[in-house]
């Protein structure tokens, strides 16, 4: 029994010794500057999963046809590719484990053309939402989505995890902006399908296998994306005490009614949820306001059309007040208490979810679910976020000690009655590792089979992101 650890040890210096090799050899097909490993790849921010640098070894390919190279490669010698965009994530899909090589995008972040005209852009993946949100705006154009990871996410893990965001009841999640994909395959073909029109009926449909598949299937290194005017600029925002959420879904669908003014952007916090992350900013009167009520934000074009809504709304009791903001500071403070996540400093190791449904059937979810939680344990608490046009909630349930253990007791009392009220535990943060079972537990079994036949006839080597999505 003594001499398993001396085993061990060698078999792991043979493994470090193997990707030492591989390193040297991607170095050959790359240029030394774009490969990283020991302290150059662990100087990168990890982002919101720790275990996205987990590998020893990270490779930054300049475009498509070096992606193309590594990819082959990596297919030869049956090693793991793991693709990550800006590690925004919070499912896992980007986390990665020594042996596996990290394949970063950070070097392909060209706006290659943008046309005002066909309102279209043609972009590489490793592009962030913010660099071409602000590179768009100049001809009055927007992305269309917004998210407020906005200054790292990248383009292509949007595509690839489908990210939705503040805008998705407009424009549609990332599934409705992509016209065309550039996406180098699991055997190191490159699928160029770069259409830029809204129209193109050629058989199926390939790209949208790419579109949330979180890297499992290939690797996106282009993409021609439909933008929209943003002509339309918030002219208002105002913070508002719900009396309680279909009053607040009442409120939305009437701002988003025709009218010479356009309702913008429609967020959903839960009282505690406001109160905790203004008091952690030490936002006193925002504290005070969100203390007894639900709370929603909304933006809209017009400030007198907003504040003649919302003076309504008060005179027949949807909501209970309003604050808004007469200039940027406090717009800016008022969005702060949506984006920040003050919930996890303040209870570290608690449990996120993320999870859609119908409006008319939001208010009966979450109350359910309070209750389901306050029968398995009255020592949780539940926190909520999300977007109030598209009924996506984020979930966040925790206690004043650790509760990541029970993940799967408690994802059980989430998931309950989602199917039946017409919702689906996972809106708009992918799959990755956190909600595989899930998916195998909440899946049509035909599409279920359909996905690991389509994995199985891409990528049959099983290189391409490995165990993401799909339980092996």
């Amino acid at each position: 029994m003594h001499y398993w650890p001396f085993i061990a040890n060698i078999a792991a210096q043979r493994k470090t010794d193997a990707m030492h090799l591989h390193a040297e050899r991607l170095s050959e097909i790359l240029g030394s500057a774009a490969v990283r490993s020991g302290a150059a790849l662990q100087g990168f921010d990890r982002g919101f999963d720790p275990g996205n640098l987990g590998a020893e070894l990270a490779v930054l390919p300049a475009n498509a046809g070096q992606v193309a190279e590594v990819v082959r490669y990596c297919a030869a010698h049956t090693l793991s590719l793991v693709p990550q965009g800006g590690r925004t994530g919070l499912s896992g899909a980007a986390s990665s484990s020594r042996g596996q090589i990290i394949l970063m995008t950070h070097a392909m972040a060209e706006i290659i053309t943008i046309d005002p005209v066909s309102q279209t852009a043609l972009v590489e993946a490793g592009c962030t939402l913010q660099a071409l949100e602000e590179a768009v705006r100049l001809y009055g154009l927007t992305c269309g989505v917004d998210l407020g990871a906005r200054g790292t996410a990248t383009i292509g893990g949007m595509i690839a995890t489908n990210a939705g965001g503040q805008e998705a009841f407009r424009f549609g999640p990332m599934r409705q902006r992509v016209l065309g994909l550039e996406v180098v395959l699991p055997d190191g073909r490159i699928l160029s399908d770069l259409t830029r029109v809204i129209k193109a009926n050629g058989g199926y449909d390939i790209k949208q296998l790419f579109i949330g598949s979180e890297g499992t299937l290939g690797v996106v290194t282009r993409a021609c994306l439909r933008l929209a005017s943003c002509e339309l600029l918030p002219g208002t925002t105002a913070l508002v005490a719900l009396k309680d959420i279909a009053s607040g879904i009442r409120l939305f669908r009437r701002l988003e009614a025709p009218a010479p003014g356009r309702l913008l952007r429609a967020e959903l916090m839960s009282a505690n949820h406001a109160n905790l992350t203004a008091l952690d900013h030490g936002a006193t009167d925002l504290a005070k306001f969100s203390e007894q009520s639900d709370c929603a934000i909304f933006e809209f074009t017009d400030p007198d059309i907003l504040e003649g809504e919302l003076e309504l709304a008060l005179e027949e009791g949807l909501i209970s007040d309003a604050l808004v903001c007469k200039n940027q500071r406090e717009r800016a403070a008022v969005w702060k208490i949506r984006e920040d996540w003050a919930v996890d400093r303040a209870f570290p190791d608690g449990l996120w979810f993320d999870i859609s449904v119908p409006l008319a059937n939001l208010e009966t979810y979450l109350n359910g679910l309070r209750s389901r939680l306050s029968a398995y344990d009255p020592a949780l608490q539940l926190f909520y976020i999300g977007h109030l046009g598209d009924g996506n909630v984020h979930v966040t349930i925790n206690a004043t000690s650790p509760i990541s253990r029970r993940y799967k007791e408690v994802s059980k009392l989430v998931y309950a009655d989602l199917t039946e009220l017409g919702g689906f535990f996972s809106a708009e943060h992918g799959i990755g590792l956190e909600k595989r079972e899930a998916l195998a537990d909440q899946s049509d079994p035909v599409k279920l089979a359909l996905m690991h036949d389509i994995k199985r006839l891409l990528d049959p080597l099983g290189i391409m992101n490995p165990g993401k999505v799909l339980q092996p």
